[in-house]
């Protein structure tokens, strides 16, 4: 099987078509996750029926998890000391420097990748080159689109064609394939770069310090977030990571355990358990297509420095509405502003694949039902974006 793949991948380099390998991948997740100064991350796994039970089974336990003294006695652990966490990323990391965890969440990616079904892996492989295809000609004019090489162009095709028969169910008897459609690779290439990089991440928030433009972007976020919450409503940070707006929220007037966190990383979700100890919900899981929510609803949902990184930002915010009560908030924020990401996607289309919604998509292809844009999002580029970065508020009616 593996040298049928590896013929696949050679046909389509032969044909012209051939944009970076899975190594140079890797290498560009690994660079943005190190050099990336945004506070948070997200997005989705393919899991069968069963493992979504086992895993919400695992998220409960974890939120309470009992260590003694009698049924339902919880005891609360501490956060990890600096010693503790500087012990860990040298275990994990082989060393505290950039470079050495760098390195080394290059390597746990790759270890991810290849313990994978060999369908999977080709999945991955074709799934890139084409996002890489994608991102390159979206750079180019009409015209210059018009000129290029039939033989790449058919090189792009043959990808795709063999990337969907990955997708369809094999002719082995298996039921399904491993991946059944672009957004399962994306979102598993989402879960493989957090969980290599969350303990690093986390050990940067406690160890480190974020600049003053970003903590004082975030806590702004974070009001609008706590004047629509109220003292007695819910909220959602999708995208949470290890919980990094968990004390800002916090400061901002909501209690602890009236914040939820959805992250697709088991490993941020750990962190975020860790660091936050029992008061808020955190779980890990597929927001879009798997996550289900508390009642009663949300009076607020945040998306912080992650909307982006999400497969599909359209099915994401309508799953957001979904989740809000009449009259809730929901507040989309990147606090390094809309330039940041467009860069984003023009280094890294694999992961990141559009721009952030502007003013005019809230109000025409992306607008959605019930939903009021109440604050409008800074335009890229502009002195309004380098003093706010990008802040826009959505008002359920």
């Amino acid at each position: 099987v593996l040298t049928c793949l590896a013929c696949l991948v050679t046909q389509h380099a032969a044909s012209g078509f051939s944009p970076v390998g899975v190594n140079g991948m890797i290498s560009t997740f690994a660079s943005r996750i190190i050099h990336d100064d945004s506070p948070n991350h997200v997005p989705r796994e393919h899991v069968s029926l069963a493992a979504k039970k086992k895993k919400k089974s695992v998220t409960t336990a974890a939120a309470g998890s009992s260590s003694g003294g009698g049924f339902g006695a919880v005891k609360e652990k501490k956060p990890p000391s600096k010693k503790q966490i500087i012990k860990r990323l040298e275990k994990s990391y082989g060393g505290t420097s950039g470079e050495q965890i760098a390195k080394a969440t290059q390597e746990r990616i790759q270890k991810q990748i290849s313990q994978q079904d060999p369908r999977v892996q080709m999945a991955i492989q074709l799934y890139q080159q084409l996002q890489q295809w994608e991102g390159h000609k979206a750079k180019l004019t009409v015209l210059q689109q018009a000129q290029l090489d039939p033989a790449e162009m058919e090189g792009a095709r043959r990808a795709r064609q063999e990337l969907d028969a990955l997708y369809a169910p094999s002719q082995q008897g298996d039921e399904a394939g491993v991946v059944t459609s672009d957004q399962d690779v994306h979102n598993l290439l989402q879960k493989f770069t957090w969980d290599a990089s969350a303990d690093a991440k986390a050990a940067r928030a406690l160890t480190g310090s974020m600049n003053a433009d970003i903590t004082q972007r975030i806590e702004r976020a974070c009001q609008v977030v706590a004047q629509a919450t109220g003292e007695d409503g819910l909220c959602l940070d999708v995208g949470c990571g290890f919980g990094v707006l968990v004390p800002y929220l916090v400061t901002a007037g909501i209690p602890a355990d009236h914040i939820h966190g959805v992250d697709i990383s088991p490993e941020m979700i750990r962190n975020a358990h860790e660091q936050h100890g029992n008061g808020p919900t955190f779980t890990a899981c597929d927001f879009i297509q798997e996550y289900e929510g508390p009642s009663p609803k949300f009076r607020s949902i945040i998306f912080c420095s992650c909307l982006h990184d999400l497969p599909d930002q359209m099915a994401a915010l309508t799953k957001a509405a979904s989740l809000l009560e009449t009259g809730g908030n929901l507040v989309i924020c990147h606090a390094q502003g809309p330039s940041h990401v467009m860069r984003q996607v023009q280094t890294n289309p694999v992961l990141v694949q559009r721009p952030l919604p502007t003013t005019e998509e809230f109000q025409t292809t992306m607008a959605l039902p019930n939903m009021k844009l109440i604050m409008e999002p800074a335009m890229a580029g502009t002195d309004r974006e380098a003093e706010e970065g990008y802040l826009a508020v959505l008002e359920k009616v």
